[in-house]
């Protein structure tokens, strides 16, 4: 055992020592990063329930306050927030103190981003944001720099070095910020109630604006719905799936109201078995319960419905609250770009 741990060992050795010193600087970044975040995630986070309650009770935006690369770090977190229900905006530190900080507004939440803690463009407007009584939520690189000591809420990142060679570019530093802007974020919209279906509201455009077009606007509806009675003749059946061109047939009752689903698979399947086409009537054929969606839903929805139906599924039912027949949609139509 102990032979083969230490052939083991060597090998590992061996490779560490063969591989391309490019590839070894990549990973060691992305190793001090990974670093940098657990030795964050030790430390003490009671603190931050008040910090979340505090965002997610805002009834105005959140300042998203940096300059520099911490800057670039705020306006992400700014989006993020927006994203997510929480309305924010980013300020830069250097303009603000050109006009910019009349967007500020008495009581907003100012969460401001400073490694060094010492920022002196943030440093500058800090007793206008005091005098406006603006919370401060600082993320901020050193325990004893002056910002830290004036913040009503201290997320001290205890930095141990930056990720690069040379120790100076900020690395290490804006991941983290951005990790803990990311979970500030998430974590008050989660305290907010914030929905799947509230970001999908946020997100009109691209092909998140898609997974927002109603159900009912893609349906194939009205005298185009191939539907048959549970006692039609698995050739009526049969006709009726050919005439639709969507590969399956809906079955209902004089009242419109769904009983069950044949797909063209059914039908190959009932052949397969020899039975008499002539004599079977729909209701042999057909399967009770078929998965629906309701008229009032997007297409984010079905797609849901989709993945967790476990099975490919060709066609969807649509039913009003009744269980009334609506439209069917194809599952293909949602996949169109």
């Amino acid at each position: 055992m102990l032979n083969a741990a230490i052939s083991t060992f060597d090998h590992a050795d061996s490779a560490a020592a063969h591989e391309d010193p490019r590839t070894r600087w990549f990973r060691e970044v992305l190793a001090a990063e990974r670093d940098a975040l657990n030795h964050f995630l030790r430390a003490d986070h009671a603190a931050m329930a008040a910090v979340v309650a505090l965002l997610a009770a805002q009834q105005r935006p959140v300042v998203c306050l940096g300059i520099g690369k911490s800057g670039l770090v705020a306006a992400k977190v700014a989006a993020t927030f927006s994203s997510l229900g929480t309305a924010a905006f980013f300020l830069n530190a250097a303009e603000a103190a050109h006009g910019d900080l009349g967007a500020v507004q008495t009581e907003n939440v100012v969460l401001l981003f400073s490694n060094s803690g010492s920022t002196e463009e943030i440093m500058r407007i800090l007793p206008i944001l005091k005098a406006r009584k603006c919370p401060l939520i600082g993320v901020i690189g050193r325990a004893r720099s002056p910002l830290a000591q004036v913040v009503d809420h201290l997320v001290l990142m205890d930095l141990q070095g930056e990720a690069d060679h040379i120790g100076m570019a900020p690395t290490s530093s804006t991941t983290l910020q951005m990790a803990i802007g990311d979970a500030l974020a998430v974590a008050a919209s989660r305290a907010r109630g914030f929905t799947r279906e509230d970001f999908l509201r946020h997100h009109p455009a691209g092909l998140l604006g898609r997974h927002m077009i109603p159900v009912r606007h893609l349906m194939r509806k009205g005298a185009d719905l191939p539907t048959v009675a549970p006692d039609a003749s698995v050739a009526e059946m049969i006709a009726v799936i050919s005439a639709g061109c969507m590969g399956a047939v809906c079955v209902v009752d004089q009242d419109n109201r769904l009983l069950g689903l044949v797909v063209d698979g059914d039908v190959r399947r009932l052949i397969e078995a020899r039975r008499d086409l002539y004599a079977a009537r729909t209701a042999d054929v057909m399967k009770t319960g078929p998965l629906v969606i309701g008229e009032d839903a997007v297409v984010a929805d079905v797609l849901l419905l989709l993945q967790e139906a476990g099975r490919p599924l060709s066609v969807v039912p649509v039913v009003d609250g009744e269980g009334r027949l609506s439209g069917m949609i194809q599952s293909y139509e949602l996949l169109r770009p």
